[in-house]
Parts: C-alpha cells; structure tokens; sequence
C-alpha cells in the first residue's frame, strides 16, 4: 500500500516505516541525530544494525535506487525498519 507520512520512531526500537512491500522508498531524517535503516524481506525486525544504512540528520534516502540496490546483500528485500537512539520523525513515501 503506497504512504506519504511522517512517522514518530520509538527510541532504542526498530519500527517498519513500510506500509507493506515496497521496492523503491524516499526517506527523509526529520530529527537531530543520525538514525539507521535496514531492507528485511518480510515483517521481521531487525536484531542488529549490520548491513544497515546511517542517515544524518536532514539526510535523505533518495527513491531513484530499488531496495535492491541499496541492499543488494538482502535478496528479496521488501519492508525497510528505522533505528533511532531517541524519540524521532522521519519522512517517509513509497508505492
């Protein structure tokens, strides 16, 4: 299901920011510290944030490059998660 929001992530908890499978998401970090995303095939969280991609503060994660691309060491990748050290926002659109 396609989403254009801004979502609340929890501290210290990896929150999907996927609203289903996607293949492609633009993603916006609206907080003040670096937050961590990580590709998953299916709804299943993450343990850890190996393999996960930082993005800065007012950094975006850009929805020109696939899931694929962006992780290709997750074959089937399909729902992305979020890591925050605090409460955060983040932008989030993907079809």
């Amino acid at each position: 299901m396609a989403q254009n929001t801004t979502l609340t992530l929890t501290a210290n908890t990896w929150t999907q920011v996927t609203d289903g499978n996607v293949t492609a998401i633009r993603v916006v970090n609206e907080g003040i510290e670096p937050i961590w995303l990580q590709a998953t095939v299916g709804a299943i969280a993450p343990t850890s944030t190996a393999g996960a991609v930082s993005l800065g503060a007012g950094q975006v994660l850009a929805a020109d490059l696939t899931l694929g691309q962006l992780w290709p060491g997750v074959a089937g990748a399909n729902r992305v998660y979020a890591l925050s050290p605090r409460a955060s926002k983040v932008s989030v659109s993907h079809a």
